[in-house]
Parts: C-alpha cells; sequence; structure tokens
C-alpha cells in the first residue's frame, strides 16, 4: 500500500469545495448546518477558510452533504 504524497490541500480549498458543494445542491448555509449538526457559525468559518476544520467536523459536514470522504476528496486529485 502507497501513500499518494501528492495530495496537497488547505482549509482554504475545502472551505471552498464545501460551500460550492452546498451551493450545488441549493442549500443554505444553516441548511447544511442543520443537515450536518454543526453550528452556522462553526461551517461559515469553514467554508471561509479562517480556520482548519477538526476532522470530526469535516466527517460531519461530508455526511450533511451526503457524500463519502471518498467521494469529497476525489476533487483534490
Amino acid at each position: 500500500m502507497s501513500i499518494d504524497n501528492d495530495m496537497r490541500y488547505s482549509h482554504l480549498d475545502i472551505g471552498k469545495h464545501v460551500a460550492y458543494l452546498r451551493t450545488e445542491k441549493g442549500w443554505s448555509a444553516y441548511q447544511l448546518s442543520l443537515a450536518s449538526g454543526i453550528s452556522n457559525s462553526v461551517l461559515t468559518r469553514l467554508e471561509k477558510g479562517e480556520r482548519e476544520p477538526m476532522l470530526n467536523t469535516l466527517l460531519k459536514v461530508i455526511e450533511g452533504l451526503d457524500l463519502s470522504p471518498a467521494e469529497f476528496f476525489k476533487a483534490f486529485k
């Protein structure tokens, strides 16, 4: 098993991707925060890239978007 060391992304990239996927669903940030079980303020900071998300928070958002982690991260290859 090898690790792909070429996969690079920042918290800004993650935030932009979350916002993109949310708007593709036609959802407001509030709707995604409800679906994810996180506060709207945490989601807003994540989307703006103001801080690097904790793994459990990011996994909640990915689940709220009805995606698997693999589906979410395939955009970064």
